[in-house]
């Protein structure tokens, strides 16, 4: 479960950053719902990982 929260942690929090960057550059619109979506989700991995590391 460690690995599982980290990898979505990370993969999900750099997609979000990174996305704006490759739409701006592809010129095309960037989806800030879905950049904001995937930092939130990020972020909550990471939290969950965090706040309960003991236990999982």
């Amino acid at each position: 479960m460690k690995k599982l929260l980290s990898f979505a942690g990370v993969t999900l929090v750099t997609s979000a950053l990174l996305d704006p960057l490759i739409q701006s550059g592809l010129d095309k619109p960037v989806p800030w719902l879905r950049d904001i979506g995937m930092l939130v989700a990020g972020v909550a991995c990471l939290y969950i990982l965090i706040k309960y590391h003991r236990q999982l």
